[in-house]
């Protein structure tokens, strides 16, 4: 293994921490002296969810993550070089998984209990895309674990993560300070793109996994795009959960996950609870939240047609 390419990680790593902390720093001020900011406290309680996943990475991140990715390349199927078609290739690759795991995050009940932490904010903007679990290590490093069996270098594999964390912080940004970006939308995840994606309005529920690219919500049938009639509105569907209150953001998920799994009293129900989508019950079968998006959608183009009539 080349040792520029780490040397190139470890200086990218450093400017790109450098860079995201300016980025937040710089929204932050810009929306608290323009008074558009709706919560201190909130944006507070993102930093804090970041130092707590983050522990986790500072204890097992190497011996678990990089060893595990060191170990898959030794018997990699193919060594594919750093040229620079390989970089791309790597890259749709990387987003492609990012895609899956996030499609994952919102389909399996467990991984919601993980991911869902950080759709329980309610006002967008650059720290959210740090609002994360503290159990997160035990889903996204499979983004990356796996993909240095195909021929690509783990730390090549490291840099285009860190590029595309910096997009996806990005996405992030505040409907106040960064609007549509229509002609983008063909090929990118924008920032417009990822608000719906937090958005609990039910025409937009479920949609936009993508971090960079757009093409696999194209290719998959789950893009939307942001409507004029429907301004999104984020949190999680219920309001069970007090945004501001770390606690709450990083426990309730599970609480009402094992109150469920309680309740069953089959034991093939309450694996269910563990495994099904979100929603899912022992009683009715629940709805998942692309019924709910139907049904709005049926709703809206009902109410357009009924429109058009009169």
């Amino acid at each position: 293994m080349n040792d520029w390419i780490q040397l190139l990680f470890s200086k990218f790593q450093s400017v790109s921490g450098v860079l995201i902390i300016i980025l937040v720093i710089v929204e932050w001020s810009i929306l608290f002296f323009t008074r558009k900011i709706e919560s201190n406290k909130e944006g507070f309680v993102n930093i804090l969810s970041y130092v707590l996943q983050t522990i986790p990475y500072v204890f097992f991140g190497k011996v678990l993550i990089l060893g595990t990715m060191m170990w898959v390349y030794e018997y990699r199927l193919f060594t594919l070089g750093y040229n620079w078609y390989i970089w791309v290739l790597a890259y749709f690759v990387y987003d492609f998984m990012f895609y899956v795991l996030h499609y994952i995050g919102h389909k399996v009940r467990f991984f919601w209990c993980i991911h869902g932490v950080h759709h329980t904010a309610e006002e967008m903007k650059l720290t959210v895309a740090v609002r994360g679990s503290f159990l997160i290590f035990l889903h996204m490093p499979h983004t990356v674990l796996w993909l240095p069996i195909f021929g690509f270098d783990p730390f090549m594999i490291f840099i285009i993560e860190l590029i595309a964390a910096l997009y996806g912080l990005y996405g992030h940004a505040s409907e106040k300070l960064v609007g549509r970006h229509v002609w983008l939308e063909h090929i990118l995840i924008t920032p417009s793109l990822h608000r719906v994606h937090h958005a609990k309005n039910h025409k937009y529920l479920d949609t936009n996994y993508g971090e960079t690219f757009s093409i696999w919500d194209r290719m998959f049938g789950t893009l939307q795009k942001e409507l004029d009639s429907d301004k999104p509105i984020y949190g999680l569907m219920g309001d069970s959960i007090d945004s501001k209150s770390i606690w709450q953001i990083q426990v309730v998920l599970w609480t009402e996950l094992w109150r469920d799994i309680n309740n069953a009293s089959k034991w093939t129900d309450k694996v269910k609870y563990i495994f099904m989508h979100p929603g899912w019950n022992h009683i009715d079968g629940g709805k998942k939240a692309t019924e709910y998006r139907l049904e709005a959608l049926l709703k809206d183009a009902v109410n357009k047609k009924q429109n058009v009539t009169n």
